[in-house]
């Protein structure tokens, strides 16, 4: 195939010139580059590591002869005679051979005794040397590092003078021979011409691989001035001791003011360098070349197939979706002809298949809307029923000229209202479900007192249909939610009552180990095995052939069993069902028990004996319900004390606080209940217990009771749910703080 220009093979060339092989010789320059200043760094790391270490052994050869010296000033000269004293310097001088001659210098400032190497020993010369530098800056500082002289010979000298720790041990004078730091300085090379050496704070060398440097008394000032500039590790390139050019690194020894200079020709220095920037350099040539190479032969194969590629395409873009495009080989082009292939079947599939996703879509979306004309019909005729009877029954007691009603009437009124309330709680609390405010609030409690709450609520309705209703006594304590866990009984226990006409209704428990299973029977109809698996659904109902009649009429929406597989979920609990048509059904529900030795001890009588004397503070503004929720908490024996904002509630509890604040959550024309309770807890420097009722049932009346701590009941709210919250805040609160119990 001819390589032309405006080829696609000759585009593609170039463009790799352009795109591959620029980039790759800058990458290849910036290679070099940062190889080049990677091996300076790590030179010099490893020059600033060898300073570094040079100095601190230099460092460890004076501190060592200080240790030493420090030894001799621990015994005063009132605590021992000459001849200790010399035998203790004679010791040290043999340990450290770097000390010429050891002076001991009194608490006044005599010399006591003179020790010495090659000299003769002086005793109790008395001579004054109080004036002299040394003992002046060893008693100010504790130590004392002399300059560095020479003596005939040309070795380098420094005076040494230490302190001792009590003042009678007077001063230690040392000479110290620096030639003995001769090795340390030839141990530290770099490289093949890397030298190091010392010099003092003078500017002279007093240490060099090289004694004859040493000897000649060096001047370094030059060197020292220029280092002096930059850092201690810093790097400097200028002419060294040797006369060329050299890179120089130094490390400050503080005491006794010394520097130790690493040097290394620069020639030397820079080889690594050059290495690596050939090396690199031959690399990146190479590199391109074999990619441009490789390039070219990919470029002619990959031209005839994406040529093939391309009028595939464009047939099925006009719609040819029978076309076919037919590559050789296995590789990625043949892949991409392949993946044509499958979208043109796929293509024929989506348009052959619209017609049946249009019509799946129109039918989920009539079943949606039946779904909810069958809740709103629901709705609607359990609604209308009870509201039609309580509306009649009201007439009624309207028609009676304030004569007092009857009993039979009182009761028709109330069982109106307990339908009407049953409807709008079941549809409240799968709301409340489904929005995910209910939590368990889990508890070790006795299930007695669940079992004596279902057996008081629905055994008047039992006896009603001539049903023996009967929860079996136990002494077991679970480990659960009260609440939830006594609505899922309510559920069962009421749809039992419902749907049985003749027989008995039982609950009881059969422990399970750690657990008991709580059981529902009934002699009800029972429920058809094919139903059973959905009778757990939101708005499923049995049908329930045969089973006419009011019984029928009051079958209600279809969700009491929906709410307890809910709330058993919430509990981790799960619900099995056992039934069979014409004999009846059995609920169980498994539950933890608590351990016989950690049930608490409790007192006996009715917890709801506790809210008797309770001073209990309702906020409303509507008459109806704070006249109706007074008349039902003093039946309870509590002290009501009613207002219709804060400002009346503050004048009606007379500087007393209350035990507890029922509010609602919206006042009209005033605070709200959140800010009304918080008023009233700051003006009493109590945590008041509260509750706010609300029919508002929106997230944002949620969040407003969650923001202020306050637990939220919806409206409308039965009585053994209210007595129930009240009950346990009366109790958490007398647990809290006993002696402040209003109860009389």
């Amino acid at each position: 195939m001819p390589v032309r220009l405006r080829s696609l093979l000759g585009k593609y060339i170039a463009f790799f010139i352009a795109a591959v092989g620029v980039p790759l010789i800058g990458y290849t320059l910036m290679g070099v580059w940062l190889a080049a200043q990677e091996q300076q760094a790590s030179q010099i790391e490893i020059q600033r590591a060898n300073t570094a270490s040079a100095a601190n052994r230099i460092a460890s050869f004076l501190q060592g002869i200080e240790g030493q010296l420090r030894f001799l000033t621990h015994l005063g000269w009132d605590h021992g005679d000459a001849a200790q004293h010399r035998l203790d310097a004679l010791r040290v001088m043999k340990q450290v051979p770097a000390i010429n001659h050891v002076a001991f210098i009194d608490k006044d400032g005599r010399e006591r005794l003179v020790v010495s190497r090659t000299g003769v020993d002086q005793q109790d010369s008395q001579a004054n040397r109080s004036t002299e530098p040394a003992v002046q800056t060893a008693r100010r500082d504790s130590h004392f590092y002399g300059p560095v002289y020479f003596e005939q010979a040309g070795e380098p000298l420094m005076i040494m003078a230490l302190s001792g720790a009590r003042p009678e041990a007077g001063v230690i004078l040392a000479e110290i021979n620096i030639t003995f730091a001769q090795d340390t300085i030839s141990e530290t090379r770099v490289g093949r011409q890397g030298q190091a050496y010392v010099i003092d704070r003078a500017g002279r060398v007093i240490s060099h691989p090289d004694i004859a440097v040493v000897l000649r008394n060096t001047d370094a000032s030059r060197i020292l001035s220029l280092l002096r500039t930059q850092s201690d590790g810093a790097i400097q390139v200028a002419e060294g001791l040797a006369g060329q050019r050299a890179v120089l690194s130094y490390q400050n020894i503080p005491v006794p003011d010394w520097n130790l200079v690493l040097e290394i020709p620069e020639q030397e220095a820079r080889e690594p360098l050059i290495r690596t920037l050939w090396r690199s350099s031959a690399i990146g040539v190479l590199s391109f070349l074999a990619a441009l190479g490789i390039a070219s032969i990919l470029a002619y194969r990959m031209v005839r197939p994406i040529q093939a590629i391309s009028d595939g395409a464009a047939r099925i873009g006009r719609g040819e979706l029978a076309h076919r495009i037919r590559i050789e080989g296995d590789d990625e082009l043949a892949a991409l002809g392949n993946e044509f292939n499958v979208m043109a079947t796929e293509l024929e599939r989506a348009r052959t298949g619209l017609e049946e996703q249009v019509e799946d879509r129109t039918r989920k979306l009539q079943e949606a809307s039946l779904a909810k004309s069958r809740f709103l019909a629901a709705a609607s005729h359990d609604l209308r029923q009870p509201l039609h009877a309580l509306n009649l029954l009201v007439a009624q007691l309207s028609a009676s000229d304030g004569k007092q009603p009857d009993i039979l009437l009182r009761s028709r009124i109330e069982q109106a209202m307990a339908s009407i309330n049953g409807l709008f709680d079941n549809l409240l609390d799968v709301s409340r479900l489904e929005a995910g405010a209910v939590r368990a609030d889990i508890r070790d409690f006795p299930l007695q007192s669940v079992f004596d709450h279902v057996e008081a609520t629905f055994l008047q309705e039992a006896k009603g249909k001539d049903l023996a209703l009967r929860c079996r006594p136990t002494d077991l304590w679970v480990r659960s939610d009260a609440i939830l866990l006594q609505r899922i009984l309510f559920n069962l226990v009421s749809n039992a009552v419902r749907y049985t006409k003749r027989g008995r209704v039982v609950v009881g428990v059969r422990p399970r180990g750690n657990a008991v299973r709580i059981e529902v029977w009934d002699s009800g109809i029972g429920i058809p095995e094919q139903e059973q698996a959905r009778i757990f659904e939101d708005f499923y109902q049995v049908h329930r052939s045969g089973y006419a009649g009011q019984d029928a009429r009051n079958e209600g929406l279809g969700l009491g069993l929906a709410i307890v597989a809910r709330l058993a979920s919430i509990l981790g609990l799960d619900v099995a069902v056992c039934s069979r048509p014409g004999q009846g059904s059995c609920f169980r529900i498994v539950v933890p028990v608590v351990p016989a030795v950690m049930q608490p001890k409790v007192a006996h009588g009715g917890a709801d004996q506790r809210l008797a004397g309770a001073r209990i503070l309702v906020i409303d503004d509507h008459e109806a319900i704070l006249a109706g929720m007074a008349g039902l908490l003093r039946e309870w024996g509590c002290e009501v004390l009613t207002a219709r904002s804060q400002d009346e509630a503050i004048a009606r509890l007379l500087d007393k606080a209350p035990d507890m604040i029922l509010a609602d959550l919206h006042i009209e024309g005033g605070p709200q209940g959140p800010t009304v309770i918080e008023a009233l807890r700051n003006r009493f420097l109590c945590e008041i217990p509260a509750v706010i009722i609300s029919g508002d049932v929106r997230d944002e009346a949620r969040a407003r009771a969650q923001a202020a701590s306050l637990l939220l009941l919806e409206k409308p709210i039965s009585p053994l749910r209210l007595r129930t919250v009240l009950v346990r805040l009366r109790s958490s609160a007398l647990r809290a703080s006993p002696e402040t119990s209003h109860t009389s």
